[in-house]
């Protein structure tokens, strides 16, 4: 199963919303339901929310690649160690990056 992920970094410059966004596959595993906790490398987090989204066929049918009948979106939250270790944006890519089970990577202020 595939999920695309995101998470706030808990970063306030007042300015901009610091996030983490990502595809995940969790392969044969069960998605987790809220309030599971999710470890991606040495960053725990819990899950805020899960929706899942049908696509219509005629939407389907539009696209130029093969996208899944039902998206399934994860909103997760820090936990509290990490959100009092305040690591920067770069130190976020990188130990998602790391991860096998992650793609399409962004996060908000690390150069990529």
């Amino acid at each position: 199963m595939r999920a695309e992920v995101s998470f706030d970094l808990g970063i306030n410059d007042g300015e901009v919303d610091y996030e983490a966004a990502f595809t995940w596959e969790t392969g044969s595993l069960p998605l987790p339901r809220k309030g599971d906790r999710v470890a991606l490398g040495e960053l725990m987090t819990s899950v805020k929310s899960v929706t899942f989204s049908c696509l219509d066929s005629g939407y389907i049918a539009t696209r130029d690649h093969d996208i899944d009948d039902v998206e399934v979106h994860l909103a997760l939250r820090l936990g509290k160690k990490e959100r009092k270790a305040r690591y920067r944006p770069a130190e976020f890519y990188t130990i998602l990056s790391r991860l096998p089970s992650v793609s399409g990577l962004h996060v908000t202020g690390a150069d990529q």
